[in-house]
């Protein structure tokens, strides 16, 4: 398949990553960003990429409405709040064969295939971490796992080919269960929705048990949801979620999920989420309605309760409204205890 130029729509922490690696790795990439502050100082200094090791590339990047010309692929980086809006611009961007990957958090995919097409839709699943630092400047928090498949499963020349160029930041593998991992993904951004609502860091939320406990609950009501709609879950960097739901009493699964997550948090610099910096750092409404509310919508498509996903729901909220403080009060009042407990 053509690879160049390729399109970054979204230059905040995942989109700069790839996009940087990139053109490291020989390719034109353009960028594009609504953020006027960021466009001005990458087009002043250029990319800075900090964290693991620090360069700056010279990029071309632009704002939604100066794009021209056609791309046979577009990367979509966009927070998901922002995907209806960002996708008009896509669609005309993207050449008649081209493919949009999304490279985000939630399940965007069936918007970008409403949008753009099936045939043209590339699901994506990466955990390496990163953050938006100022103007100009992304921070790279170190390498986790990234899978790319199409989105009914097929394994095509198409995929194996994009796989290979997407590789230069990390070796990307080629699933015939995106939607597996991205379920999965969903399961474990519950867990780190419920951390983001207290203000410590993932680590020393991770080490109280009252506080795994409602994690564990999170995980496994998304776990449920998934296997009502034939959904196969698979694992994120040894986290499996299965090992949580409803039933499961297996110690050893659950204590391994965790001992995985510690390690995963352990190998990167970051040390909160990027939910709890939405809430903490810039104040701002997170995606929520994104990842949290939609699945609490298709549990009741399906008659599955989901108490503590729908708390989770309410205590975020209160939080983004200012009416309510990240706290471990916070947390432990999302759990449901059972009468004499």
């Amino acid at each position: 398949m053509k690879a160049d130029p390729i399109l970054v729509v979204g230059a905040g922490a995942i989109g700069a990553i790839v996009g940087v690696h990139l053109i490291e790795a020989g390719h034109t990439v353009h960028f594009v960003d609504s953020n006027a502050e960021h466009v001005a100082a990458v087009r002043r200094k250029g990319m800075r990429l900090s964290g693991t090791s620090t360069r700056m590339v010279q990029a071309r990047i632009m704002t939604p409405d100066e794009i021209e010309g056609r791309y046979p692929i577009v990367l979509l980086a966009v927070k998901a709040r922002h995907t209806l809006d960002a996708l008009p611009a896509v669609a005309s961007a993207l050449e008649d064969d081209g493919c949009v990957v999304s490279l985000q958090n939630g399940l965007e995919e069936y918007k970008i295939a409403k949008a753009v097409g099936a045939s043209r839709t590339i699901g994506a699943y990466l955990t390496f971490g990163g953050f938006y630092v100022q103007p100009g400047e992304v921070r790279y928090g170190g390498a986790g796992s990234f899978k790319i498949g199409e989105i009914d499963g097929a394994i095509t020349p198409r995929i194996r080919k994009l796989a290979e160029i997407l590789s230069c930041l990390q070796f990307v593998g080629v699933t015939d269960n995106i939607f597996g991992y991205l379920w999965t993904k969903m399961a474990l951004g519950a867990v780190y929705f419920g951390t983001a609502v207290v203000d410590e860091g993932v680590m020393q939320i991770y080490d109280r048990d009252d506080a795994r406990a409602v994690l564990e609950e999170l995980c496994a009501e998304v776990v449920a949801v998934a296997e009502a709609r034939g959904v196969r879950i698979e694992d994120s960097d040894g986290f499996d979620p299965k090992a949580f739901q409803h039933g499961s009493d297996n110690a050893v699964e659950k204590s391994a999920s965790w001992d995985a997550q510690r390690a995963y948090w352990t190998s990167h610099d970051n040390t909160h989420t990027g939910v709890w910096r939405d809430l903490a750092i810039h104040k701002r409404p997170t995606e929520v309605d994104y990842q949290i509310k939609p699945v609490i919508e298709l549990a009741r498509e399906k008659g599955i309760p989901v108490p503590h996903l729908e708390r989770l729901y309410a205590v975020v909220k209160s939080i983004e409204k200012g009416e309510r403080t990240q706290s471990f009060d916070a947390l432990l009042s999302i759990r449901i205890r059972s009468e004499g407990s």
